[in-house]
């Protein structure tokens, strides 16, 4: 089991009362009793199952009768009917990692094992990713503000429900598990022909192991290149220089693309190889572009990267926002058209403003009912307003992470 010696005094876990989750948190109690931590136990009733509530709350009384203090959390609205297994897997995240945030807790545990490892290289392997989508699972993982630890990733299943047996401890079986519908659940029970061609687990994580190292190279090289040559801007821009682009390797070039990409947006994952290639063809030939919500525009020397104005709503990722008045029916969206030009009746030109011209429209804004309060990075604010707005834009430390 791997150790985090730099993890916070207060860490959670994520623990559904199966096998793998629930020898994870018994086994984290442990430690966090001989490390002087504090652990917390989260558990997600989808609502999926009509018996989900009964084994979330079988699972409370388990864990408060150890000593763990435990939360249910709820998932709560119209459930998908297609993509149920990645829908419910990304509400299980955003409510614990919601929780982990308002309770000052930093460090989220999940109990993915060897043999979830070696599932998940061979689904990538089908769905033909690259190098990164090989390299699997990673012991430590960004998640938003969260941090995801997975501390079993070199330890098969086996042992974690031989953990439970030696410690006379019953767990709950999903039938999810068992539903052939799902394509893990389908290499699941196949593995066994695998390992008759000597793909064990143990084979396909050392696989991915060096999958991993070869993923962490590139990426460095990425990062030392995006250093030098892409220059983000606190407005939510990036000025990218094109004589970096001349003889870059494509594999570098896409991932900056990429990276620069998901830093102006606030897209979670890339978008697909093709599309990505499809972008790093049109810039080639001087031609712009659009990607990601955002605009690629070529001009002579560099080319400057904005969000598009597709809709108003600023991604919550992007900014961190303070201000220190309580301002009811204030609203936080881009500035797009309609408020520049309320702006322009007390501003002829955009002349004097240090910003490219297609970024205007894509600035934060803040409105209430009688339009346009303030724009922070304009320095503007309505005659008379007492309003006052700080904006940091955090997503930038993602560029180079």
């Amino acid at each position: 089991m791997t150790s985090f010696p730099d993890i916070g005094e207060r860490f959670a876990v994520a623990v559904s009362g199966g096998a793998d989750s629930l020898a994870l948190c018994l086994l984290a109690a442990i430690w966090a009793k001989d490390t002087g931590r504090h652990l917390v136990a989260l558990s997600v009733d989808h609502g999926l199952r009509t018996a989900s509530r009964q084994e979330c709350n079988g699972l409370h009384e388990t864990l408060t009768a150890k000593g763990i203090e435990h939360h249910i959390l709820t998932w709560v609205g119209e459930k998908p009917t297609s993509g149920i297994q990645a829908a419910a897997r990304e509400a299980r995240y955003q409510l614990m990692s919601r929780w982990c945030l308002e309770n000052q807790i930093e460090d989220l545990m999940v109990a993915h094992h060897q043999d979830d490892q070696a599932e998940t290289f061979l689904l990538r392997l089908a769905r033909g990713s690259g190098v990164d989508g090989l390299g699997a699972m990673k012991a430590i993982t960004q998640y938003g503000e969260i941090r995801l630890l997975r501390p079993l990733l070199d330890i098969p299943k086996s042992r974690l429900i031989s953990t439970l047996e030696t410690m006379g401890q019953d767990w709950v079986e999903d039938p999810s598990n068992q539903n052939e519908d799902f394509d893990r659940v389908k290499i699941r029970k196949n593995m066994a022909l695998f390992q008759d061609l000597g793909l064990t687990s143990e084979r396909l994580v050392q696989t991915a192991h060096a999958m991993q190292r070869a993923g962490d190279a590139l990426q460095r090289m990425t990062r030392n290149w995006l250093k030098q040559y892409a220059h983000l801007f606190e407005e939510g821009y990036c000025i990218i220089e094109r004589t970096g682009l001349d003889g870059l390797e494509d594999e570098i070039r896409l991932r900056s693309l990429a990276r620069i990409g998901m830093v102006i947006s606030g897209e979670i994952y890339p978008p697909r190889l093709e599309r990505l290639q499809r972008l790093s063809m049109s810039l080639k030939k001087g031609s712009d572009a659009t990607l990601m919500g955002c605009r690629w525009i070529v001009r002579k020397d560099d080319i400057l990267v904005c969000r598009e104005v597709r809709h108003f709503d600023v991604p919550d990722n992007l900014y961190q926002i303070d201000y220190p008045h309580s301002f009811s029916g204030l609203k936080l969206r881009i500035l797009g058209q309609e408020g520049w030009k309320q702006l322009l009746k007390e501003r002829k030109s955009v002349d004097d403003l240090n910003i490219p011209k297609p970024v205007i429209y894509t600035l934060v804004s803040f409105w209430d009912e009688e339009g346009v309060l303030a724009v922070p990075h304009l320095g503007y604010q309505r005659v008379g307003s007492e309003f006052e707005a700080q904006l940091t834009f955090i997503a930038k430390k993602r560029l180079l992470s």
